[in-house]
C-alpha cells in the first residue's frame, strides 16, 4: 500500500472522529433530555422500577457523552484537549468515563432482569420487581463503581508521548494498564453486559409471550409489555455497536509495534469508527422507544403538547394584560 493510501486512512479516521461523533453528540443529548422529560412527567413511570433504571440511564448518558464524546470531538476538530493542560480534568475525564459507562450498562442489565422478574408467572419472583429495591440497587451499584474507579484518579497522569513528544493524558502504571484494558474495558464494560442482557432478554421474551393470558390489572400488564419490548429491542440494538468495538479494540491492544504501518492505519480507522459508534447506545434510547412502542409515542406527544406546551399557553394567557377600555 502506498504512502498516499496511508495518509488517506489517517485523514479518514480524523474525519470520522469529527463528523460522526458530532452527529451522535447532537442526537444523543436530545434523546436523553426527551427521555428524562417523559419519564419524569408521567405518573405511570414514577412507580415503575424498570422506568427508574431507564431514567438513571438517561442522566448518566448525558454525563458520559460530555466527558467522552464531546471532549474527543473538541480534541480532533479544534485541537482543544483540556486533559493535557489540566491534570485534574485528565483524571476526572477518564474517571467519569468509567463510572458512567459502568452505571449505564448496569442500568440496562438491571432493567432487563427487572422485566424478566415483572413478567414471571411466579408471585415470589414478581415481588423483586419494585421501585424500593431498584433505588437500593442504584445506591449500592453507584457506591461500587465510584470505589472501583478510584485507582483511575491515581494512575492517570500527564506524560510525554514517545512518538510525538507532546503531552498526553495516560495511565502511567503498566500493571494497571493491563487490568484496565483487558478486564475493565473488555470484560466489565463490554462482555459482561452483553452476556447478562442476552440471557435475561431471552427469558423475558419468553415470559412476555404468555403475558396476555395471566390475571393481572390491564394497566400494569400493558405497561410491563411496553417496557419489556422497549428494553429488549434496546438490548439487541446495543449488541451491534458493542461487539464490533470489543473486537477492534482487542486487535488494537495486541498489535505488534513492528507491524506494517498501513495495516496499523487500517486498524486505527476501524477503531475510530467503532469507537464513535460505541456511543450510539448512550445516544439513541429515545428514538428506539419511539420506533418500537406506539404507546410511548402517544405518551411523548401527550407530555409534549398537552402537559408542557398546554401549560405554557395557559401561563401565557394568564399573564396577558387586558387593554384598558
Amino acid at each position: 500500500m502506498s504512502s498516499l493510501s496511508l495518509v488517506s486512512l489517517t485523514y479518514a479516521a480524523q474525519e470520522v472522529n469529527i463528523y460522526l461523533r458530532s452527529i451522535i453528540l447532537i442526537f444523543g443529548v436530545t434523546s436523553n433530555i426527551l427521555n428524562i422529560i417523559v419519564f419524569l412527567s408521567l405518573e405511570i413511570f414514577r412507580d415503575s422500577s424498570c422506568a427508574f433504571y431507564l431514567l438513571v440511564m438517561s442522566f448518566v448518558s448525558i454525563i458520559q457523552i460530555f466527558f467522552g464524546l464531546f471532549a474527543r470531538t473538541l480534541n480532533v476538530a479544534f485541537s482543544v484537549d483540556w486533559s493535557t493542560t489540566s491534570l485534574t480534568y485528565c483524571k476526572l475525564r477518564y474517571y467519569f468515563f468509567q463510572v458512567c459507562s459502568a452505571m449505564f450498562y448496569t442500568c440496562i442489565a438491571l432493567a432487563t432482569i427487572d422485566q424478566y422478574l415483572a413478567t414471571c408467572s411466579s408471585p415470589f419472583l414478581q415481588r423483586f420487581s419494585n421501585i424500593k429495591l431498584a433505588r437500593w440497587l442504584f445506591v449500592i451499584f453507584t457506591i461500587i463503581w465510584i470505589m472501583h474507579g478510584i485507582p483511575i484518579l491515581y494512575y492517570y497522569n500527564q506524560d510525554i508521548s514517545n512518538s510525538t513528544n507532546a503531552t498526553i493524558c495516560t495511565i502511567t502504571n503498566d500493571t494497571f494498564q493491563q487490568y484496565y484494558s483487558y478486564f475493565t474495558l473488555i470484560i466489565l464494560l463490554c462482555s459482561m453486559p452483553v452476556i447478562i442482557t442476552v440471557l435475561f432478554g431471552i427469558l423475558a421474551y419468553r415470559n412476555v409471550q404468555h403475558l396476555t393470558y395471566r390475571t393481572m390489572p390491564l394497566v400494569r400488564r400493558e405497561t410491563d409489555k411496553q417496557l419489556t419490548i422497549m428494553v429488549l429491542v434496546q438490548d439487541v440494538y446495543n449488541l451491534f455497536f458493542i461487539i464490533p468495538y470489543i473486537v477492534v479494540y482487542a486487535l488494537q491492544l495486541n498489535l505488534n509495534i513492528n507491524l506494517d504501518p498501513n495495516y496499523a492505519a487500517q486498524i486505527e480507522l476501524a477503531l475510530s469508527i467503532t469507537g464513535a459508534l460505541y456511543y450510539v447506545p448512550f445516544s439513541s434510547a429515545f428514538y428506539i422507544y419511539v420506533c418500537v412502542s406506539e404507546r410511548f409515542r402517544r405518551q411523548f406527544l401527550y407530555v409534549l403538547f398537552k402537559l408542557h406546551l398546554g401549560r405554557c399557553r395557559q401561563d401565557f394567557a394568564r399573564n396577558q394584560i387586558l387593554p384598558d377600555t
